[in-house]
């Protein structure tokens, strides 16, 4: 790979990125593990093998100027989770590589505490990230509970005597995902979600839309704060299919906003929308809403 300098935005790297996943593909032990997400293995430890191949690419295809702003809040994250508190990020989604492209720039921090700050990071993943060789490579090297997301769900629900198995199944993951998460949540992590759902897609704007069943995860949590990502070196591609996604050279910039207090955050809510115990779904709805702003406005504020 040439030196970074010589790039600029929108480069074309997909063939590059390839063949450093195959190479990842061939390296990794844990490729054909955990296809079929069950109760037994929501929880799945990072596999580090492959992460200085990794490094490498991400760094190819970050662009000068990436970079963290708000790293800071972060920190007080990680004071508090040392501290017993339970904290979590939510984050903007917009790339298969979101998470990768974290890990880069924790990684590129002056300070060295950033690496270990993310690795105590603990994402909350969609099971669909186990289903295609070249994603798994990239997500199994991060610590992950795996939910089934509340968008297949809702599709299976459509047809409930068709996908009755499949919906069992989800309940039951998903409560093992749940408890998973009150069992490590006190422990010191830092949880990551993606209140959306899915990746952002232009085209579809409803993918940018929160999704309200994200809440049951965040009620668990005593703080948060919100993440957004500017710059997309793996944007979605309009045919949804994965193998037509093209890897460019962008400018990535990741963009935390200030340290909240989750339950007073749902007690302003709650009264600002003057919500009652009784409407429980609109309350999720409203809360996941303004956490979305809140990412949109970190997002358009980061130059």
């Amino acid at each position: 790979m040439s030196d970074i300098q010589n790039g600029y935005p929108g480069q074309d790297m997909t063939k590059e990125f390839i063949e450093s996943a195959m190479e990842m593909i061939k390296n990794s032990s844990q490729i054909s593990k955990d296809r079929q997400i069950t109760v037994d293995n929501v929880f799945q430890p990072a596999f580090t093998h492959n992460r200085d191949l990794l490094l490498k690419m991400m760094d190819y295809s970050h662009l000068p100027g990436s970079r963290i702003i708000g790293v800071e809040n972060v920190k007080k994250l990680y004071e508090l989770a040392q501290q017993g508190k339970s904290v979590i990020i939510m984050s903007e989604h917009l790339s298969n590589l979101d998470v990768p492209n974290m890990y880069a720039r924790f990684y590129h921090e002056a300070d060295p505490i950033y690496k270990e700050i993310f690795e105590k990071f603990i994402f909350v993943a969609g099971a669909k990230l186990n289903e295609n060789d070249v994603i798994k490579v990239f997500a199994e090297m991060f610590t992950r509970v795996v939910i089934i997301p509340p968008l297949t769900t809702k599709k299976w629900e459509k047809e409930p005597e068709k996908y009755s198995n499949e919906l069992n199944l989800a309940k039951k993951v998903n409560l093992r995902a749940i408890r998973k998460i009150i069992e490590l949540k006190n422990k010191g992590n830092i949880f990551v979600m993606f209140p959306a759902g899915t990746r952002y897609r232009p085209w579809k704007p409803e993918t940018k839309k929160g999704l309200k069943e994200t809440m049951a995860y965040m009620s668990h949590f005593d703080y948060f704060c919100c993440c957004s990502i500017n710059g997309n070196n793996m944007a979605p591609n309009e045919s949804e299919d994965m193998a037509h996604e093209k890897v460019t050279r962008e400018k990535i910039v990741l963009s935390f906003g200030d340290v909240i207090d989750a339950k007073q955050f749902s007690e302003d809510m709650m009264k600002q929308y003057n919500l009652t115990e009784d409407q429980k779904d609109e309350a999720k709805q409203v809360m996941v809403d303004e956490i979305m702003k809140k990412i949109q406005i970190l997002h358009d504020s980061a130059d």
